[in-house]
């Protein structure tokens, strides 16, 4: 009742007696993606012009977050950069802001997924 059940091993018929035996499959294991795994890997996918946007918590100020390539990147810089932009009436207002900008993914991730951001559209 609370054990596995075995399942038959399918053998040739030509096959001896003491081939035949039971195997016990094992379920897979798939790994959850944590939310900061998530937007490293939508970052990272980011093709030049494109930009990400996600929503910040009223705790800390109910702003846009957005994240884009650096287009000075190879030459000067970084390669992601970081602004953030006020909504009006729930609509960017237009005018960002340039916080920092980072080699590295995870390092913008961690920072939406402590201030609780949401992804915009």
């Amino acid at each position: 009742m609370f054990w596995k059940k075995r399942q038959p091993v399918t053998v040739s018929p030509e096959a001896k007696p003491q081939d035949m035996t039971t195997e016990v499959q094992k379920p897979r294991k798939v790994k959850k993606l944590s939310p900061r795994e998530i937007i490293t890997s939508l970052i990272e996918q980011l093709q030049p012009g494109q930009s990400l946007s996600y929503r910040l918590a009223k705790v800390y100020g109910g702003d846009l977050a957005i994240v884009g390539l650096n287009p000075r990147y190879p030459e000067k810089g970084k390669k992601y950069s970081m602004s953030t932009e006020a909504l009006v009436d729930g609509k960017p207002s237009g005018k960002r802001t340039r916080l920092w900008d980072a080699d590295k993914p995870s390092h913008i991730a961690s920072w939406i997924v402590d201030r609780q951001g949401e992804l915009f559209s």
